[in-house]
């Protein structure tokens, strides 16, 4: 059922931004959202499993590529991030991206986070809230959040005309609550507040 829920999602993001016939298009990315992934709770550690190649672009202008299946965490230290891996302890200043590498597959490749356990596919900023404390925000395609947001929010139980109904809508409030949250570095967060969004399992 979670795959039929997963085709539902991909065709109705792709009906909707379908244009109308003899309506010139330009090619363009899938479009994105910035979630907060308030629900994990970090204090100043992250520990992570990068379940695809990253690369993370440090402030002292060295670009570090990480593998699938690697493990790094994050840490705060003096109002300050620092990457530890494999020994290394690298500087990240007050902001880190890990930037998930193009592939053929990228549905299949994301971060999981020790703390939450879920997939969270995308890129992933960490930066510091005003208490110091680590706020990872992933930016990943709409199609990919809805993969998150309507299983979690409706079962599988449901009658399909209802999945639907339910992907059109947590599709569309999305789209709408999108610059809630600008002025603090992301679009929505992953609470009740916008919409729950527990990663993908």
């Amino acid at each position: 059922m979670r795959s039929i829920i997963r085709m539902l999602c991909i065709c109705l993001a792709l009906c909707l931004a379908m244009p109308a016939l003899g309506e010139e298009t330009q090619q363009s990315a899938a479009p994105t959202v910035r979630v907060w992934l308030r629900r994990l709770g970090l204090t100043d550690r992250a520990d992570l499993t990068l379940d695809g190649v990253y690369t993370a672009q440090l402030p002292s202008g060295v670009e570090m590529s990480f593998p699938k299946g690697s493990q790094v965490t994050v840490l705060v230290r003096s109002g300050e991030l620092y990457l530890f891996y494999e020994g290394m302890s690298l500087h990240a200043g007050t902001a880190l991206q890990l930037t998930r590498n193009a592939s053929e597959s990228t549905e299949s490749e994301g971060i999981r986070f020790v703390e939450g356990g879920n997939f969270y596919p995308g890129d992933l900023t960490l930066t510091l809230t005003d208490q110091g404390l680590l706020r990872p925000v992933c930016t990943l395609s709409v199609e990919d959040y809805l993969l998150g947001v309507v299983p979690y929010e409706m079962s599988n139980s449901f009658p399909l005309e209802a999945l639907k109904a339910q992907a059109v809508t947590a599709r569309s409030y999305a789209a709408s609550c999108t610059g809630r949250h600008t002025s603090s570095g992301f679009d929505l967060c992953a609470s009740t507040h916008c919409q729950a969004y527990p990663g993908a399992g």
